[in-house]
């Protein structure tokens, strides 16, 4: 008898595939139902206040963006170190990367309410400067646009101690000038036409890299071919740096400049670990239901878990660092400039923002770092998939806490609700009917063989 040939060797492409008969079938038309019930809920929020719907509206959409970005760094990477471990739940990964296509279409609201969103582009000021309203007593005052939306009647004395002026008018006025200085030193980026303009390539960009990394993953499930993966592990470095500069440049411009006088240079450092916080966490509850209704077989077993939650546990640690070191030299520079954003989410608005940071500190840290610590937990599913919730949960209090306080104080409304649930509900309905066209598992990698019998040492 012959031996057996290596595409017989090869698992079913069916073998891991969603049947009508599975419990998973149909399951994208839930998740589009509630995503057109929380869209129509936006609607109504974009008619009765505008300005609350187009912040409320960017929470929604970075967050269910950020798993997107996370799992296609995430397919990368593993690209990139050539790992075998990691091919059975590589796919689940890379249909949460697929309809990164969509989020051109979702930015579409957020397009049109751009002058709601970020102060620089001073849609107020022209507005009144083209009826022919002087405002030059306005900017020479604390009642301006800018330093109402700065927040200088709220801040602690304690903030501006250092600075040389003998009277509040006189240190509201020179703040206000230089802080207007340095929207006009930004205004090579911080201007409508090439802020839009990045907007698209980030779009183009990261659907570029998702297309050629999902192609190249399901071809394969049907050829085999090993070049298949040859060409993702040689793209995969350029896509990588391609990656990471245009998360950190979509960071500044949809997040920092909200703020448009704030800086810091670890901000997009900042962001990526949220993003990829999330997708471990939320890979970990995905394959954890696609395991428990069968249909990963013995595809996913407990050390591809233990492994996951390694990653987790290693990334609630670089979020911690990154978060704290992003913290802490603002803290001890003490320049009004820099602290007024940590102030905004701590001291000002009547500190109502002061909840949700202990909470982030608690509940995104502290708590999660030691229950995950443990390796018994990290091989016990159910305790796995519980830190892994809470992770998930608090990425969603940690988008809203970074854009929210640019609206006002903590004040929820079901306007949020419906962004977060109208987004991410149409994302992840195109998630779902992407599990029923392809495999859950990428049958057609030469790693399989490895990843079937992967146990650690």
């Amino acid at each position: 008898m012959s031996p057996p040939t290596k595409a017989s060797l090869r698992p079913d492409p069916n073998q891991y595939r969603i049947t009508s008969k599975s419990t998973w079938a149909g399951k994208w038309r839930i998740a589009a139902g509630v995503g057109v019930f929380g869209l129509g809920i936006a609607a109504y929020g974009w008619k009765v206040d505008p300005t609350r719907f187009a912040f409320s509206y960017l929470f929604g959409y970075f967050v269910a963006l950020s798993l997107a970005l996370g799992s296609m760094f995430f397919v990368m990477v593993q690209y990139a170190t050539k790992s075998g471990w990691s091919v059975t739940v590589r796919r689940v990964s890379e249909l949460l990367m697929r309809p990164m296509p969509i989020f051109a279409v979702l930015a579409i609201p957020l397009v049109l309410t751009i002058h709601l969103l970020f102060p620089w582009l001073g849609a107020k000021h022209h507005e009144e400067a083209e009826a022919g309203h002087d405002t030059s007593a306005e900017h020479s005052s604390s009642d301006s646009p800018l330093a109402e939306e700065r927040g200088y009647a709220d801040r602690e004395p304690a903030a501006m101690r250092d600075m040389p002026l003998a009277s509040p008018k006189r240190m509201e006025r020179a703040e206000e000038r230089e802080e207007t200085g340095i929207i006009e030193h930004k205004h090579f980026l911080l201007n409508k036409q090439f802020f839009l303009a990045r907007l698209i390539l980030y779009l183009v960009v990261w659907s570029w890299i998702v297309h050629r990394y999902f192609k190249w993953s399901t071809d394969q499930d049907q050829s085999g071919s090993l070049e298949n993966t040859t060409a993702g592990q040689r793209f995969a470095p350029a896509g990588i740096i391609l990656f990471a500069f245009t998360l950190t440049f979509f960071a500044f411009d949809w997040l920092l400049s909200l703020d448009g006088t704030w800086y810091s240079t670890i901000f997009g450092v900042y962001i990526f670990a949220q993003c990829a916080l999330f997708q471990f966490a939320c890979l970990i509850l995905m394959t954890l239901a696609l395991r428990s209704s069968g249909l990963l077989g013995k595809a996913v077993n407990v050390e591809h878990f233990h492994d996951l939650g390694k990653f987790l546990f290693g990334f609630i640690v670089f979020w911690t660092y990154i978060a704290f070191a992003q913290f802490f030299l603002t803290w001890y520079s003490n320049i009004p400039d820099e602290v007024a954003w940590y102030h905004k989410r701590w001291g000002d608005n009547g500190g109502t923002w002061q909840t949700a940071s202990i909470a982030l500190v608690l509940f995104n840290f502290f708590v999660p770092f030691w229950f995950l610590m443990s390796r018994n937990i990290k091989r016990r599913l159910h305790l796995l998939g519980i830190g892994a919730g809470c992770i998930v949960v608090m990425h969603v209090v940690e988008v809203y806490w970074v854009v929210m306080p640019n609206f006002g104080p903590m004040e929820p409304s079901i306007v949020d609700l419906g962004c977060l649930l109208g987004i991410f509900g149409v994302y992840m309905a195109f998630v779902l009917h992407g599990m029923e066209e392809y495999s859950l598992v990428a049958v057609g990698d030469p790693r399989l063989p490895r990843a079937l019998e992967f146990e650690n040492a």
